[in-house]
Protein backbone atom coordinates (compact mmCIF):
# COMPACT_ATOMS: atom_id res chain seq x y z
CA UNK A 1 0.00 0.00 0.00
CA UNK A 2 2.53 2.13 1.14
CA UNK A 3 3.82 2.04 -2.91
CA UNK A 4 -0.12 2.75 -3.99
CA UNK A 5 -0.61 5.38 -2.05
CA UNK A 6 2.84 7.45 -3.64
CA UNK A 7 1.72 6.39 -6.82
CA UNK A 8 -1.08 8.02 -6.31
CA UNK A 9 0.37 11.28 -4.78
CA UNK A 10 2.66 11.44 -7.54
CA UNK A 11 -0.68 11.19 -10.09
CA UNK A 12 -2.25 14.10 -8.01
CA UNK A 13 0.95 16.04 -7.94
CA UNK A 14 1.31 15.79 -11.61
CA UNK A 15 -2.72 16.60 -12.16
CA UNK A 16 -2.40 19.28 -10.32
CA UNK A 17 1.07 20.19 -12.39
CA UNK A 18 -0.68 19.47 -15.85
CA UNK A 19 -3.92 21.24 -14.61
CA UNK A 20 -1.34 24.64 -13.86
CA UNK A 21 0.31 24.17 -16.92
CA UNK A 22 -3.42 23.99 -18.44
CA UNK A 23 -4.19 27.04 -16.97
CA UNK A 24 -0.49 28.67 -17.69
CA UNK A 25 -1.67 27.87 -21.29
CA UNK A 26 -5.11 29.42 -21.57
CA UNK A 27 -3.62 32.32 -19.92
CA UNK A 28 -1.15 32.87 -22.57
CA UNK A 29 -3.60 32.07 -24.87
CA UNK A 30 -6.06 34.92 -23.59
CA UNK A 31 -2.96 36.99 -22.86
CA UNK A 32 -2.32 36.90 -27.12
CA UNK A 33 -5.74 37.38 -27.71
CA UNK A 34 -6.21 40.16 -25.55
CA UNK A 35 -2.84 41.16 -27.13
CA UNK A 36 -3.99 41.22 -30.82
CA UNK A 37 -7.75 43.14 -29.39
CA UNK A 38 -5.31 46.06 -28.12
CA UNK A 39 -3.01 46.00 -31.32
CA UNK A 40 -6.48 46.16 -33.57
CA UNK A 41 -7.54 48.66 -31.74
CA UNK A 42 -4.48 50.65 -32.03
CA UNK A 43 -4.79 50.26 -35.37
CA UNK A 44 -8.32 51.42 -35.34
CA UNK A 45 -7.89 53.96 -33.16
CA UNK A 46 -4.56 55.88 -35.30
CA UNK A 47 -6.45 54.98 -38.29
CA UNK A 48 -9.24 57.35 -36.66
CA UNK A 49 -6.38 59.61 -35.83
CA UNK A 50 -5.14 59.83 -39.27
CA UNK A 51 -8.77 60.43 -41.13
CA UNK A 52 -9.49 63.11 -38.49
CA UNK A 53 -6.19 64.86 -39.13
CA UNK A 54 -6.83 64.42 -42.77
CA UNK A 55 -10.24 65.73 -42.57
CA UNK A 56 -9.27 68.89 -40.20
CA UNK A 57 -6.06 69.66 -42.85
CA UNK A 58 -8.85 69.22 -46.19
CA UNK A 59 -11.05 71.79 -44.08
CA UNK A 60 -8.01 74.09 -43.13
CA UNK A 61 -7.19 74.37 -46.84
CA UNK A 62 -10.81 75.00 -47.82
CA UNK A 63 -11.07 77.59 -45.29
CA UNK A 64 -7.77 78.94 -46.72
CA UNK A 65 -9.10 78.47 -50.30
CA UNK A 66 -12.29 80.49 -49.46
CA UNK A 67 -10.42 83.01 -47.39
CA UNK A 68 -8.46 83.86 -50.49
CA UNK A 69 -11.18 83.84 -52.93
CA UNK A 70 -12.71 86.23 -50.93
CA UNK A 71 -9.65 88.53 -51.10
CA UNK A 72 -9.26 88.03 -54.54
CA UNK A 73 -12.82 89.16 -54.72
CA UNK A 74 -12.42 92.21 -52.78
CA UNK A 75 -9.52 93.15 -54.61
CA UNK A 76 -11.40 92.86 -58.20
CA UNK A 77 -14.45 94.72 -56.57
CA UNK A 78 -11.89 97.84 -55.02
CA UNK A 79 -10.00 97.94 -58.88
CA UNK A 80 -13.56 97.79 -60.58
CA UNK A 81 -14.54 101.12 -58.01
CA UNK A 82 -11.25 102.22 -58.82
CA UNK A 83 -11.46 101.92 -62.62
CA UNK A 84 -14.84 103.66 -62.51
CA UNK A 85 -13.75 106.23 -60.42
CA UNK A 86 -11.31 107.14 -62.66
CA UNK A 87 -13.69 106.74 -65.81
CA UNK A 88 -15.90 109.14 -63.62
CA UNK A 89 -13.04 111.71 -63.44
CA UNK A 90 -11.98 111.40 -66.94
CA UNK A 91 -15.52 112.45 -68.16
CA UNK A 92 -15.67 115.20 -65.58
CA UNK A 93 -12.49 116.70 -66.74
CA UNK A 94 -13.50 116.06 -70.62
CA UNK A 95 -16.90 117.60 -69.65
CA UNK A 96 -14.72 120.56 -67.93
CA UNK A 97 -12.64 121.18 -70.82
CA UNK A 98 -15.12 121.28 -73.80
CA UNK A 99 -17.40 123.91 -71.25
CA UNK A 100 -14.04 125.88 -71.17
CA UNK A 101 -13.09 125.25 -74.78
CA UNK A 102 -17.04 126.38 -75.28
CA UNK A 103 -16.69 128.82 -72.98
CA UNK A 104 -13.22 130.29 -74.28
CA UNK A 105 -14.48 131.32 -77.64
CA UNK A 106 -15.11 134.80 -78.30
CA UNK A 107 -16.24 134.85 -81.82
CA UNK A 108 -16.07 132.79 -85.27
CA UNK A 109 -14.40 134.23 -88.08
CA UNK A 110 -15.03 133.39 -91.59
CA UNK A 111 -11.52 133.67 -93.62
CA UNK A 112 -11.71 136.30 -96.49
CA UNK A 113 -9.48 136.05 -99.90
CA UNK A 114 -5.91 136.77 -98.81
CA UNK A 115 -6.06 136.64 -95.20
CA UNK A 116 -3.26 135.41 -92.67
CA UNK A 117 -4.11 134.38 -89.30
CA UNK A 118 -1.53 137.30 -88.53
CA UNK A 119 -4.20 139.51 -90.00
CA UNK A 120 -7.07 137.85 -87.71
CA UNK A 121 -5.05 138.06 -84.19
CA UNK A 122 -4.53 141.83 -85.13
CA UNK A 123 -7.89 142.09 -85.81
CA UNK A 124 -9.29 139.96 -82.77
CA UNK A 125 -5.97 140.58 -79.95
CA UNK A 126 -4.61 143.92 -81.50
CA UNK A 127 -1.48 141.79 -81.84
CA UNK A 128 0.08 139.94 -84.98
CA UNK A 129 2.80 138.70 -83.50
CA UNK A 130 3.88 135.03 -83.31
CA UNK A 131 1.83 134.07 -79.36
CA UNK A 132 -1.19 135.56 -80.76
CA UNK A 133 -1.41 133.60 -84.35
CA UNK A 134 -0.48 130.98 -83.02
CA UNK A 135 -2.84 130.53 -80.20
CA UNK A 136 -5.29 130.69 -82.98
CA UNK A 137 -3.63 127.92 -84.97
CA UNK A 138 -3.75 125.97 -81.61
CA UNK A 139 -7.31 126.63 -81.34
CA UNK A 140 -8.11 125.59 -84.38
CA UNK A 141 -5.37 123.06 -85.07
CA UNK A 142 -8.21 120.02 -86.95
CA UNK A 143 -9.55 122.52 -89.37
CA UNK A 144 -5.80 123.75 -90.40
CA UNK A 145 -4.17 119.99 -89.79
CA UNK A 146 -1.72 121.94 -87.61
CA UNK A 147 -0.31 124.30 -90.34
CA UNK A 148 -0.77 128.13 -90.89
CA UNK A 149 -0.71 127.39 -94.96
CA UNK A 150 -3.76 125.50 -94.75
CA UNK A 151 -5.99 128.93 -94.28
CA UNK A 152 -8.55 128.92 -96.96
CA UNK A 153 -10.99 131.71 -98.13
CA UNK A 154 -14.26 130.41 -96.62
CA UNK A 155 -13.12 128.54 -93.69
CA UNK A 156 -14.61 129.38 -90.40
CA UNK A 157 -12.02 129.87 -87.43
CA UNK A 158 -13.00 129.58 -83.77
CA UNK A 159 -11.40 132.71 -82.10
CA UNK A 160 -10.34 131.62 -78.57
CA UNK A 161 -10.26 134.15 -75.52
CA UNK A 162 -6.37 135.30 -74.37
CA UNK A 163 -4.97 133.73 -71.89
CA UNK A 164 -4.06 135.71 -68.87
CA UNK A 165 -0.36 135.47 -69.72
CA UNK A 166 -0.99 137.31 -73.18
CA UNK A 167 -3.41 139.60 -72.28
CA UNK A 168 -2.30 143.18 -71.63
Amino acid sequence: MNNLTIVIRKDLKMGLFGKKKKEEEERKKQLEQAQKEAEEAKKALEAKLAQEAKEKQLKAEAEKKAKELEEQKKKEKAQEELAEARRKAIEERRAKLESEKKAAIIATHVVKEDETLSHIALKYYKHATPPYWQLLLEHNTELLQGNERNVRAGMELEIPELPEELKD
